[in-house]
């Protein structure tokens, strides 16, 4: 068999799949690559047993069956090749890379022993590629790490009547984003945050059509085709700790804020939650925090609205920046109290809302 195709298109699409493909593992076939030859495409899969991918790739082919290589290795090969095409000549045992001057040859595995993938053809739904990545990519930060967290180590996908909504928490603080646009689905989905980083990786414009079989999300957007294993478990209800009432309103520029803060917390106290101070009174916003380097301080003008004339909060100084991260202009601090939960809104875009637990200060 015999593969010819331009080497930055076999480069993106192989840097995807494995990445997924673990380059070591207790089952030695995770870690190996599956390569399939049909008429006119190079087919390319692995899986980590939460995620599987394939990619179809057009290319100029002779011959027709399946091997599989370490995933690894191929990916060196593949990101160090210096022409513009690639040649893929795969015998029983060997495959060799050629590409301008260089050449290689890779010891081949059978097929069988790489990971069996099936994926679904059948597709019940669809949503713009970019809209679902947005979703994804917006709250992706606000999903635990802790392992004793359970089902706060994903992220809940609600697919219904027209909207698409992505949600996720960790108990201290929480992102979401609304997108007004239907997949034909009606489900709501727990998808571990790992496999949340991938999918935003892989999505791209057109459409990502979806199916459901079981435990499993099925994804094909251009090349790509998915299954995303979904966990299992109850999201906790966290639209009833949203606040519906706020004294105090703040509006600025999302980038001057995440800036002051970045800069006040050089000097926060790492042992003590990261902790900055904000102050809010006459339309200033005063940033502070200390720790055993020293002491930082900003002002910033804002616009202050609501029935209090001042507030004094304190936040971990990373959720905070998370929270104003995927805002491009103006956001909407929104203060409930000085112990309940904070909200920031972008006023540009309202399909996304964060909120921020404040920290205890006695």
């Amino acid at each position: 068999m015999r593969v010819h195709l331009p080497t930055k298109t076999l480069n993106e699409s192989l840097g995807h799949v494995e990445r997924i493909i673990p380059a070591r593992s207790s089952n030695p076939g995770l870690s190996l690559l599956r390569l399939g030859v049909r008429d006119g495409q190079l087919v390319l899969s692995g899986s980590n047993l939460d995620l599987d991918v394939r990619a179809v790739i057009d290319a100029d082919v002779r011959g027709h069956g399946d091997v599989a290589v370490p995933a690894a290795v191929l990916g060196q090969v593949v990101r160090a090749l210096p022409g513009d095409t690639v040649e893929l000549d795969i015998g029983e045992a060997e495959l060799e890379v050629s590409s301008a001057t260089f050449a290689t040859k890779l010891q081949l595995v059978p097929a069988e022993s790489a990971p069996v993938l099936e994926f679904s053809d059948a597709f019940d739904g669809e949503i713009e590629g970019l809209d679902l990545a947005r979703a994804l990519d917006h709250v992706r930060y606000a999903a635990a790490v802790a392992d004793y967290q359970a089902v706060f180590r994903g992220v809940r996908l609600e697919l219904h009547d027209e909207r698409t909504r992505a949600v996720a928490t960790d108990g201290f603080r929480l992102a979401s984003y609304h997108a007004v646009a239907s997949t034909g689905l009606d489900a709501d989905l727990l998808i571990p945050a790992r496999s949340v980083d991938e999918l935003v990786r892989l999505l791209g414009a057109g459409a990502a059509r979806l199916a459901l079989g079981g435990n499993v999300l099925t994804l094909a957007n251009g090349p790509f085709t998915v299954n995303v294993k979904l966990m299992e478990g109850t999201f906790p209800d966290y639209q009833r700790v949203i606040p519906a009432q706020f004294p105090v309103k703040v509006t600025m520029r999302a980038a001057l804020l995440a800036e002051a803060v970045a800069r006040v917390a050089v000097m926060a106290d790492k042992s003590a939650n990261h902790r900055v101070d904000l102050f809010i009174k006459d339309g200033t916003m005063q940033i502070t925090a200390e720790g055993s380097y020293g002491r930082a301080q900003e002002a910033i003008e804002v616009l202050q609205e609501g029935s209090e004339s001042e507030i004094a909060l304190a936040y971990n100084a990373k959720y905070l920046a998370d929270a104003v991260g995927p805002i491009d202009g103006d956001l909407q601090m929104q203060f409930s109290g000085t112990t309940t939960p904070s909200v920031a809104t972008d006023l540009g875009d309202p399909a996304y809302l964060a909120m921020v637990v404040p920290l205890r200060t006695a």
